[in-house]
C-alpha cells in the first residue's frame, strides 16, 4: 500500500495463530508483527511513526509491546499477545495507510489429554 508521502507499507506476521493456556512447544503464545516502510526507490525509511491497534471490542484483551514506535532500518516490530480466544483483526497505521491481518487465538490442549 502507498502512504500519503509515497511510502510503500507492508505488514507481516510471524504466526497467524497463537495460543493461550498451558505453554507447550510448537504452540506460540505471541506473534511478532513487522511493518516495513520503503520509499519510491525501494529503500528503507527510518523515523516513520507506526501505531498498532485492534478492533475496539478487542482492546481490553490484547497487548502490543510496544503499541507505537518509529521505524529503524525501515522496520517497526511489536509483540502481540491476547488473553481470550477468537479471531482478531490487527492493524498497523503509517501516515494515512492502515495495513491489517487476522490472528486466531486458540486454547492449548491440557497437559496429559490425548490418547493413551
Amino acid at each position: 500500500m502507498l502512504s500519503e508521502h509515497g511510502y510503500r507499507v507492508s505488514l507481516q506476521l510471524s504466526d497467524t495463530q497463537i495460543w493461550i493456556g498451558f505453554p507447550l512447544p510448537n504452540f506460540p503464545e505471541a506473534a511478532r508483527l513487522v511493518v516495513r516502510v520503503r520509499d519510491t526507490q525501494g529503500q528503507p525509511v527510518d523515523g516513520i511513526s507506526v501505531r498498532f491497534s485492534v478492533e475496539p471490542s478487542w482492546t481490553q484483551n490484547v497487548s502490543f509491546t510496544p503499541a507505537e514506535l518509529r521505524t529503524r532500518h525501515g522496520e517497526a516490530q511489536t509483540i502481540f499477545q491476547a488473553n481470550t480466544t477468537g479471531v482478531v483483526r490487527v492493524m498497523a497505521r503509517v501516515d494515512n495507510v492502515t495495513c491489517d491481518a487476522s490472528i486466531t487465538i486458540g486454547t492449548t490442549p491440557s497437559p496429559g489429554s490425548g490418547g493413551s
